[in-house]
Parts: C-alpha cells; sequence; structure tokens
C-alpha cells in the first residue's frame, strides 16, 4: 500500500471507531453531556466527574482527529492524484462530508438528540465510511481503465445488498431511537406471532424485522453466489462469507436487545458489527468492479497506465 492508501485505511478504521463512539454516546444518554459546541460547559476539558461530559467530550475528539485526517488525505490527492479526477474529487469531498457531517453533529445537540437527528448523523458517518473505503481501494488500480471488461453482475448484486444493508442500519438506528424499539417482549417471534396486529405502534418495529429477515436473506444469497463464482478472486469471498458471518451474528446481538431491554452493550455491538458489514460490502462493491473491469482474459478488456 502506497502512503495514501495506508492513510485512507487508518482515516477508515476512525472513522469506525467514531461511529461505535457514537452508539456509546446514544446508549448512555450522553448526548446531552456538552450542552453547548464546540466547547462542553463553556471549556475545553468537561468537568473531571461527570462521565456522561467526557463519553461525548471523546466523541467530539475523535471526529477533530477524523477531520484532519481527511485533510491529509486531501492534501495528498492534490500532490499525488492531481491528474486523477477519481482520486481527487472524492477526496475533496471528503473533506467537504466531514464538515457537514460536523453541523449535524451541532444540530444534533441543538435538537436535543432527536431521532431524526441522530439518524441523519449516521448516515453521514456511514457515507463517509464507504468514500473511505472507495479511496482505499481505488488508488490501488491504474489511473485510466478503457474497455467494458469482464461481466458486472456480481457487482449488481454486491451494490444492492451494500444498499440494502445501509437503509437497514438507518431503519434500525430511527426504531431504537423510539419507544417502538420495545413494543414486543419477545424475539424473534412478536407476541408469540411471526405476523403480529400492525398497529400505529408496531409497524415500525414489525416493519424493522421484515426488512432485517430480508437482508440476511439478500447478504447469504451474496456469500453464496461468490463461494461458487468468485473463487479466482478469494478477497472478495473472504468479504462476501465475512459478511454473511457477521449478519448473522448481529441478527443474534438484535435479538439480545430486545430481551436485554435496549442494554447499552447490545446496542453498541449492534451497530458497530453494522457498520463493519458496511464497510465490508462496501469493500466487496468497489473491489469486485475493478478486477473485473481489468479482466483481459476473454479479450474484453483492456487497460492503460
Amino acid at each position: 500500500m502506497n502512503r495514501f492508501q495506508q492513510l485512507a485505511a487508518l482515516t477508515l478504521a476512525t472513522a469506525l471507531g467514531l461511529v461505535t463512539i457514537g452508539v456509546i454516546v446514544r446508549a448512555t444518554d450522553s448526548g446531552l453531556g456538552c450542552p453547548d459546541w464546540p466547547l462542553c460547559h463553556g471549556q475545553l476539558l468537561p468537568p473531571l466527574d461527570d462521565s456522561k461530559a467526557w463519553i461525548e467530550w471523546v466523541h467530539r475528539t475523535i471526529a477533530v482527529v477524523i477531520g484532519f485526517e481527511i485533510l491529509g488525505l486531501a492534501v495528498l490527492a492534490v500532490r499525488d492524484y492531481r491528474d486523477r479526477r477519481s482520486i481527487l474529487f472524492p477526496a475533496l469531498g471528503a473533506v467537504a462530508l466531514v464538515g457537514f457531517q460536523a453541523w449535524l453533529g451541532r444540530e444534533t445537540v441543538r435538537l436535543g438528540n432527536s431521532g431524526e437527528s441522530v439518524t441523519a448523523h449516521l448516515a453521514a458517518a456511514l457515507a463517509l465510511v464507504a468514500l473511505l473505503v472507495y479511496l482505499t481501494v481505488r488508488a490501488g488500480y491504474p489511473a485510466r481503465i478503457v474497455g467494458p471488461g469482464a461481466s458486472q453482475r456480481f457487482t449488481l448484486l454486491a451494490a444492492f445488498t451494500t444498499a440494502v444493508t445501509f437503509a437497514l442500519l438507518l431503519f434500525g438506528s430511527q426504531v431504537t431511537a423510539t419507544s417502538s424499539a420495545l413494543v414486543f417482549p419477545d424475539w424473534p417471534l412478536m407476541d408469540g406471532s411471526l405476523i403480529p396486529a400492525i398497529t400505529d405502534v408496531t409497524a415500525a418495529h414489525v416493519l424493522h424485522r421484515w426488512v432485517a429477515a430480508f437482508v440476511a436473506l439478500i447478504v447469504a444469497i451474496l456469500a453464496a453466489v461468490a463461494w461458487r463464482t468468485q473463487r479466482d478472486h478469494p478477497t472478495l469471498v473472504r468479504l462476501a462469507v465475512g459478511s454473511a458471518i457477521l449478519f448473522a451474528i448481529q441478527v443474534v446481538i438484535g435479538g439480545a436487545q430486545v430481551m436485554t431491554r435496549l442494554a447499552e452493550w447490545t446496542q453498541t455491538l449492534d451497530l458497530a458489527l453494522g457498520a463493519v458489514i458496511w464497510a465490508m460490502l462496501s469493500g466487496l462493491t468497489v473491489t469486485s468492479y475493478y478486477p473485473a473491469r481489468v479482466d483481459v482474459r476473454a479479450g474484453t478488456g483492456s487497460l492503460a497506465v
């Protein structure tokens, strides 16, 4: 890996850490531990005896670290990839995205950690994770790729799986932030049934479980297809199968959230796993695209550096 890829990978790891600490902030109800922004209780460091303020302060500090890492990526992109728009523009776009996410963070505090603002903040964080995955992978391929290459059917399946997983993560975040998260005391059934009565109170939770089951099926199909058709690309098989295994674990953790009445550790682990799965599926999509583009074994594509 070159220095740009190394910094992109480091920033990606930091972003996943930020998502995790963000869940801890919400699970411990620490979002308003620092009621002002960018200071905390009007000072740089929070009071020593205020644990919630410190949790939120750590969250903000990691966000600042990511900001500097993103600026470093943009500088490297200008220096090393100014002639490669596929890297330069996304790197500069990451700077804008981080700025937007910081604004969302301020609005989340101002709005009292409303469900909508928290979900929007998560969406921006996941978008940044995907962008960093793209930059890490793209920098490892030639500047110009010409020709149609091989079939992209697997990439389309991976992209669809990634998209529905993104929707599920945001939907789950919204459900957890509302009173519908614990509307059913049992799991995996709902009031002892797979198809319970649908009301205004239960609709969101029922739909979330059904969507989760649908996405689980799609992730399993993706892993099976990768195992059958991508043996020449072990990285793709590992990403697909690994995502399916982690998704199965996440389903169990989701059930544990219900059984433990949203214990802090279950909320944290659930979304942390979700962010890792999202990063893996994003990486799978991008990584499957470029090998197919440069696949010239059948004489269907060529590349130029």
